[in-house]
């Protein structure tokens, strides 16, 4: 297999769970680009953040609970490349495309005040995952064929999971 279908996964999953988070949402569509190693814009949503009783300020991202939410939108792209590999063994999870995910991630729990270690948010996401994977595969099924999925396409998708 290519590296796209991996991307496939590791993006999808990132939408899904920045989807469900409780302080975050999905701000563009993916690319899986001419390379295939993917890319989705995430952000802090001011609305959730409100819903949540948080301030709206970019500050709140400081916050230890927003923090650990962010972690559980970071660590799902490699998880579910692991998944995908469980189901599928000629799929091959690249722990290289996470790396810009775990080296944010790192950065912030150290902000945050929080201990380094993401194994924990590893194995919740994972479970989390598990509960999802229909939407995930349909996602990724979606990503992998067009390589491209528009923000509309990909919301349209979200809603459905």
């Amino acid at each position: 297999m290519t590296i796209k279908l991996e991307a496939a996964y590791h993006e999808a999953a990132h939408a899904i769970i920045a989807n469900q988070s409780k302080f975050y949402e999905v701000n563009s569509g993916i690319d899986l680009g001419p390379h295939g190693r993917g890319g989705i814009d995430i952000r802090l949503s001011k609305e959730k953040l409100k819903k949540e009783g948080k301030s709206e300020e970019v500050a709140s991202a400081h916050d230890p609970e927003v923090t650990k939410d962010l972690a559980l939108v970071l660590t799902a792209g490699y998880a579910a490349e692991q998944i995908a590999q469980e189901k599928n063994g000629h799929l091959k999870p690249n722990l290289r495309s996470a790396k810009i995910d775990h080296d944010l991630l790192t950065e912030t729990l150290v902000v945050a005040g929080l201990s380094r270690k993401f194994d924990f948010f590893e194995t919740q996401v994972t479970e989390l995952l598990k509960e999802k994977w229909a939407s995930v595969e349909k996602i990724a099924a979606r990503l992998f064929e067009a390589e491209k999925l528009s923000q509309e396409d990909l919301t349209s998708l979200l809603d459905e999971t």
